[in-house]
């Protein structure tokens, strides 16, 4: 961690509200792509993101100088995230990803890839909504955002071991699916 980070949140916990404003400022579009990669809703990333830089204001006096700013940012976000996704699940709704492509610089003669591709990631995105839980946590933190395996393990308090079993599991359903609607071959 930079000593410049290690000052901010040193100046923080000791409530100096300039000091966390700089950090929340620095760190708020990271955690918003986080929370969007697992919710796929914008309202519902930006109400994390509010959620995430609360806790982390509460909570600020626990924090380990020995480990990440944006590791524990990632566990906040995980948290979070996954109590919105169990109130989804308990409520029957699912969140569709929408990704928008832009075709700005793509060739004329790779257009109609560049489409499929763009549907092939949006309907990856919507089908590592159906993935439980930790098998989707782990799919976004590796694929999407693409930590180590020994960082997700972290964060998820889980062995690399397990953290690897839950990417395989969730590849190869995310594979099945896109096999199944035509995606894939």
């Amino acid at each position: 961690m930079s000593d410049d980070i290690q000052h901010l949140i040193a100046c923080a916990q000791n409530n100096d509200l300039d000091s966390f404003r700089q950090i929340v400022e620095r760190h708020q579009q990271f955690v918003y792509n986080v929370a969007f990669r697992f919710l796929a809703d914008p309202d519902g990333a930006r109400d994390v993101v509010q959620e995430c830089f609360i806790r982390l204001w509460k909570n600020l006096h626990r924090f380990d100088a020995r480990q990440k700013l944006t590791t524990w940012l990632y566990k906040i976000v995980l948290n979070l995230c996954y109590d919105d996704m169990r109130r989804a699940y308990n409520r029957r709704r699912c969140a569709v990803a929408e990704e928008v492509v832009s075709f700005a610089q793509t060739d004329s003669d790779d257009v109609e890839q560049a489409m499929h591709n763009a549907e092939l990631a949006a309907k990856i995105g919507q089908l590592s909504g159906d993935l439980k839980p930790r098998q989707r946590a782990v799919f976004v933190l590796r694929d999407l955002q693409d930590l180590e395996m020994a960082e997700i393990a972290d964060i998820l308090h889980v062995s690399v071991a397990t953290a690897k079993s839950n990417l395989y599991y969730a590849r190869q359903n995310i594979r099945k699916k896109c096999q199944e609607l035509g995606y894939l071959p």
